[in-house]
């Protein structure tokens, strides 16, 4: 598996929407999921399974 991850430019439009402040601590999460899962590129699906992930822990 390769150190940098392949990002889908659906997903990079995704974070670069973000406030700035966030974009950051949002490409950790998600590159860190999907390197636990093994994968070698973010997608949206991905994206979403992070942002579900996240709003359990909170809610």
């Amino acid at each position: 598996m390769a150190d940098k991850l392949e990002w889908d430019d659906a997903a990079k439009q995704r974070v670069d929407a973000a406030p700035f402040f966030v974009r950051k601590l949002i490409r950790h999460k998600v590159e860190k999921a999907a390197r636990s899962q093994g994968l070698d590129r973010v997608t949206e699906a991905l994206l979403d399974q992070v942002k579900q992930k996240q709003m359990d822990k909170q809610g």
